[in-house]
């Protein structure tokens, strides 16, 4: 308690050297969390929508259709009922993928076709936004399709203009049919615009010859990070059924996956960044403070202060201007965290709607979210920043010779 004591009273000696020095770290580990805060919120924002918009929660699928994708390895469409119940579902869709022509009049490319069901698939992405001419697909199956703006301009299709269909059939006949193009997208990605087209389930399974049979069944959850659980009550659902291969977004995604186990590089490299700073600040400070008690310490020494004391002197006067820089920080902190979390910031496009990245649209305003553990590790690499920074002002205290400090003026 009495080296306590004496460091509290020196560490005041020089208010003002004292207070700018806090300050500067409080303003650092300050804008540190805040920045944390922001990550943590665009990390979940852009995580929840790219998994919840490209492969679900938890996905189903016949074992060989993600390596191979061939039209025939198929699930029951009795799969996605089945799932549908499931605890901590709040959404289940199926979908039926083929590759073919696109034909009109004036041409033909390639096309990715893609089955759904138009009104569960607002559970789990909003294609109404991506949506530039004319409207979404109906609730109904009506040989609707929606089709990519760069893909009707090289067909020369406009609104109620009639695609053809062109490819096979599961059964090995020819799948032709004529669709109706009541609106077109745009993401922005040249592939999807070029060679995307979306129509209702029922029309493709018919189309297909594969009635009552999906490639896909994606399963929504109320939180990403909750996909494990939702995987294994999905696998409670499905056991017993031949041919099901269920897996979370973390297999499905892996990209995604890499990317979300980077979250927390940025917050170290950032630490390591504003806290070498903010270290040669404490050092200097307290390489000041030693010589300017050259005299003081020699006299400590002389009456039998131990060196081991006089190191644990200057330690914890580092250590209580990092508690006194650790209070201004989590203040402002909090506030930032407060306007980050309330307010956001904007990301939104001149014509206020959210970006759109590779097809998936963000909300036009991201907003923070707290967590606790960048706080905690803050602190920590702040004290120890403190610590490390008073290690060689420590050592030069406990070499400090009584006759020569005492001599000094």
């Amino acid at each position: 308690m009495g080296l306590a004591r004496i460091a509290w009273r020196n560490l005041w000696r020089h208010k003002r050297r004292t207070l700018i020095t806090a300050a500067g770290m409080g303003l650092a580990m300050g804008f540190v969390l805040g920045i944390a805060c922001m990550q943590d919120g665009m990390f979940n924002t852009m995580a929840d929508v790219m998994i919840r918009q490209k492969s679900g929660h938890v996905q189903l699928s016949h074992p060989d259709w993600p390596s191979q994708q061939l039209m025939y390895d198929t699930l029951p469409q009795t799969t996605l009922s089945a799932v549908q119940s499931t605890a901590g579902a709040v959404g289940a869709v199926g979908r039926l993928f083929a590759y073919g022509l696109a034909a009109s009049e004036d041409g033909s490319l390639g096309a990715r076709y893609v089955g759904l069901e138009p009104q569960a698939e607002r559970k789990i992405r909003p294609f109404e936004d991506n949506i530039t001419t004319g409207r979404w697909l109906g609730t109904e199956a009506a040989g609707e399709v929606v089709i990519g703006a760069e893909m009707a301009r090289e067909l020369d299709l406009d609104l109620g203009g009639e695609l053809v269909f062109l490819g096979q059939a599961a059964d090995g006949s020819m799948a032709n049919e004529l669709l109706t193009v009541v609106g077109m997208f745009s993401t922005g990605i040249n592939q999807m615009d070029r060679s995307g087209a979306y129509l209702h389930l029922t029309d493709m399974q018919r189309i297909l010859a594969l009635d009552e049979q999906v490639h896909q069944v994606l399963v929504l959850g109320e939180d990403f990070e909750q996909a494990d659980d939702l995987a294994l009550a999905v696998r409670g659902q499905v056991d017993g059924m031949d041919d099901v291969l269920v897996r979370t977004w973390k297999d499905a995604d892996p990209t995604t996956a890499q990317m979300m186990g980077m979250r927390d590089v940025g917050l170290f490299i950032m630490l390591a960044i504003v806290f070498s700073v903010a270290g040669l600040s404490v050092l200097n400070t307290m390489l000041m403070t030693v010589f300017e008690r050259s005299r003081e310490l020699g006299v400590l020494r002389a009456i039998g202060m131990s060196r081991l004391s006089m190191m644990l002197l200057v330690v914890l006067e580092s250590l209580m201007l990092a508690a006194v820089a650790t209070s201004v920080g989590l203040a402002l902190g909090a506030f930032l965290d407060f306007l980050l979390i309330e307010y956001g910031l904007p990301y939104e496009t001149a014509e206020g709607e959210g970006l759109s990245w590779q097809g998936i649209t963000f909300p036009p305003v991201i907003k923070g979210a707290f967590s606790l553990r960048p706080v905690v590790i803050t602190v920590l690499f702040l004290n120890v920043v403190a610590v490390l920074a008073a290690l060689w002002p420590a050592y030069r205290v406990a070499r400090v010779e009584p006759v020569e400090a005492m001599r000094k003026s």
